[in-house]
């Protein structure tokens, strides 16, 4: 019998989604011992016996890239190969060591400003466009066969023909095939206007969505997602009702804008508590239709606020953000990054004096050329660096493909948050102390039999460090290598082992017979 399309391509995508494959950065390393005393508590996580809380999806953490990036070289040195080019080897090391099956997403507000360069209709009247090419494709396909991740692709509404969208959406597929997880249509449609100057209503961007889809489905079989708002999750939920045959629901979320005075470390690391009960809602309107829920585009502050986004606090930030949410039910979290466009005269006039940058001081010429909040910093022609967000969700990423477990955790007041999962038969923990003012000694109690806890800590010498920042006392290099060098030994005595954690730190820990 034939199958419906639609719901084949909706298995397809919560398949990919629910790969649970082994991850290389768990393989057993050497222990070394580290002296926890046995201390009064301040906070006590006890989990329960068997993991029967939600699967986590292997492809959890991705990144998120605005449209105009597929525009390569032009903004960069004549020699460079391109930012999405297999032959940027650096940063496909990165997104292979942040996640082997991540999921990139191009889209963002340029997106809506994006022309396809073969098409032949009227070409809509925009005063700052970015032409899209099938040499851009081709580049962008051997990207992710050399990254292994998938594509989400974003193309225009509100200034795109249908039939634009409809022949771009062709060209991606073409291009790209089975590394095609969904085509959106529209960024942020709820921050549209129309021509009389008021927002567009929620049945205004559906007559524009059906449009672009229906013509896109007449050309190509494409799996489709949406409606990627900015912050409407209402809109979210009319969209799961009246959208027909998408595979996938989605939207965005920021803590907050980068000007706003009330945007400071203390404020990020407060929590999110009110968007994952929203998160909550979408996922029980999701569940009933059997489709995922994607968080399409996140970072810390919209714009990227300094000494926040691009400090340790977004490291502690990212990686209980993205815990919290795929705990509420979110499948995947792709965070945004802001990659500026760099002048050629600045390159050439600096060229010879920038080769010569090692360390922290090409660390710091980087930043100045990448996005306050980008959890990766860097060049093509002059190399890359992890970014203190990167590390936080490097720890994150180790809960792909693995299933909740139910705990209970008291704090008596403190800025301390937990989750724990097991991943085959291996039970991962994951503390996160955001207090700035106190440390935590958590009695953890186990929910099985124990003999010690080994320990990965993710530290760095203040909350506002920029540079410096290391994961199981080990730096990820310029070309994504990385392996826990300092790893803690933590017995497990009478149902329960003492993990301290500084203020202002995390750690994972991962519970052994």
């Amino acid at each position: 019998m034939n199958q419906d399309p639609v719901s084949q391509s909706r298995r397809r995508f919560l398949g990919v989604l629910g790969s649970a494959a082994a991850m290389g950065a768990l393989a057993p390393v050497s222990l070394r011992a580290g002296v926890i005393g046995d201390s009064a508590a301040n906070a006590v996580l006890t989990l329960a016996t068997s993991a029967k809380g939600r699967p986590i999806a292997q492809q959890l953490i991705g990144l998120s890239f605005e449209t105009w990036q597929l525009g390569g070289p032009g903004f960069f040195l004549s020699s460079d190969p391109g930012f999405f080019s297999s032959s940027n080897e650096a940063l496909v090391g990165l997104l292979r060591r942040l996640n082997p099956a991540g999921v990139l997403r191009i889209g963002g507000i340029t997106s809506d400003f994006a022309l396809w360069s073969e098409y032949r209709g009227q070409l809509p009247a925009i005063e700052h466009s970015y032409t899209v090419t099938p040499a851009q494709l081709a580049q962008l396909a051997g990207f992710l066969k050399a990254t292994g991740w998938k594509l989400i692709f974003g193309l225009g509404l509100f200034h795109t023909p249908p039939a634009m969208a409809a022949e771009l959406a062709a060209a991606v597929q073409r291009a790209v095939g089975d590394q095609l997880l969904a085509i959106q249509i529209g960024n942020e449609p709820d921050g549209y206007r129309r021509s009389d100057g008021h927002t567009s209503s929620f049945d205004d961007y559906m007559a524009l969505w059906r449009a672009s889809a229906e013509a896109i489905r007449q050309r190509v079989a494409v799996p489709l997602a949406g409606p990627d708002t900015a912050v409407r999750s209402d809109w979210v939920l009319k969209f799961a009702d009246q959208a027909e045959g998408v595979v996938a629901l989605s939207r965005h979320y920021y803590r907050g804008a980068a000007f706003d005075p009330t945007s400071t470390i203390n404020q990020l690391l407060s929590g999110a508590s009110g968007f994952t009960t929203e998160v909550a809602a979408i996922i029980r309107v999701a569940d009933a239709r059997q489709l995922p829920f994607l968080l399409s585009e996140v970072n810390s502050y919209a714009g990227g606020k300094p000494g926040v986004s691009d400090t340790f606090a977004s490291a502690l930030w990212g990686g209980d953000f993205a815990l919290a949410c795929a705990q509420a039910g979110a499948h995947g979290i792709n965070i945004h990054c802001d990659m500026r466009p760099v002048p050629r005269t600045l390159l050439d006039a600096d060229e010879n004096a920038l080769a010569k940058l090692r360390g922290d001081d090409l660390k710091a010429w980087l930043d100045t050329i990448s996005g306050h909040y980008t959890p990766i910093a860097g060049h093509v022609g002059l190399g890359w660096y992890a970014r203190p967000l990167y590390y936080g969700l490097l720890l994150a990423q180790q809960f792909g493909g693995a299933r909740f477990v139910e705990s209970q955790l008291s704090t008596e007041g403190l800025n301390l948050t937990a989750y724990a999962a097991d991943k085959g038969e291996r039970r991962l923990v994951a503390l996160f102390n955001k207090d700035l003012d106190r440390d935590a000694v958590v009695r953890l109690e186990p929910g099985r039999r124990a003999s010690r806890l080994r320990l990965w800590r993710l530290e760095a010498a203040s909350i506002t460090e920029m540079h410096d920042v290391r994961l199981a006392g080990s730096e990820v290099d310029g070309w994504g290598n990385w392996s826990p060098r300092h790893e803690e030994t933590i017995p497990v005595d009478d149902g329960y082992g003492w993990v301290r954690l500084p203020r202002g730190s995390a750690a994972l820990a991962f519970i052994e017979a």
